[in-house]
Order: structure tokens, then sequence, then C-alpha cells
């Protein structure tokens, strides 16, 4: 028990156990969303989301699952084994993008059509960062809900 507290608490002085059990305490908002393409089978887009840091020493993430709701719609759903970095203090725009085809979501295509050209929508945000430590992996959950500009191209 006693090497276990040894190891515990060395590894938590480490820069690298600390860097992962600061994303925890990352801050996620919106930074805006772009329509790339428009057609008439699909809709290709990209979600801009900031992540800000307050803690004194760098956040890393090593992978982030993600769900994208357009409209209270499930518009995409994925993953991203990209490792951010966020510095302590600072800011980084994490980009999450995909592709819908209207044909297998009629009701996001009825919600895309309703709210075309409008300059704010409502888009609801799930995200999954994963840290990877040597004691395992550790994964939490953040929900975004904002009415955020929407730039059509």
């Amino acid at each position: 028990m006693k090497i276990r507290f040894l190891v515990l608490s060395i590894l938590l002085g480490c820069a690298f156990f600390q860097e992962r059990l600061n994303v925890k305490n990352l801050k996620f908002s919106y930074r805006d969303a772009t329509i790339e393409a428009l057609t008439m089978d699909r809709l290709n887009f990209i979600v801009n989301l900031e992540a800000y840091n307050p803690n004194d020493i760098d956040a890393v993430i090593d992978k982030l699952d993600y769900t994208v709701y357009f409209e209270d719609i499930k518009a995409i759903s994925g993953y991203t084994n990209q490792t951010y970095e966020v510095k302590a203090k600072g800011r980084r725009i994490i980009s999450v993008s995909g592709s819908i085809l209207f044909s297998d979501l009629p009701d996001l295509f009825k919600a895309i059509r309703a709210s075309y050209g409008k300059s704010r929508v409502k888009i609801t945000a799930e995200l999954r960062p994963e840290v990877k430590t040597i004691i395992g992996k550790f994964r939490y959950k953040v929900k975004i809900e904002e009415y955020i500009p929407l730039n059509w191209r």
C-alpha cells in the first residue's frame, strides 16, 4: 500500500501526468461554424470550438470524441486521435467537421432548410476529451449549447 502511494505521489508530480489531469479544467465554447458546401444531397460543414486552459500548466487531450447537433437534430459525430495541447492560460481552436447526407437525415434537412440564410442557429455539442496515462485512460463529458453565428458560403 505504501508503494502504491509513493508511486502515485511521484506520478502526480510528473508534468506529463499533470498535463493530462488538467484537461478536466478546460473550458470549451463555440467559436463559429461554416457551411462548406450545400448541395442537393449533402451538407459539409466545420464547427470551430475554442478550448481555454485556466491552469498554470499546459493541458493535453489525446483523443476527442464529439457529437454535434444542429437545431436539436444530430448532425455529425466522430472522433479525432489528434493530440491537442492547450498552453497554460492559453486558448486553442479545435475544428470538427463532417458531411451529412440528407437522404439519411430528413429531419435535419428540414432544420437546415428552415434556417437557410439565418445569421444564428442553435448548435449543441457533446465532447468527450480523453487522456492516456500509465495508470489508464480518463474521459469526461462536456456539453455546450449556444446560438452561434453561421456563415453561408
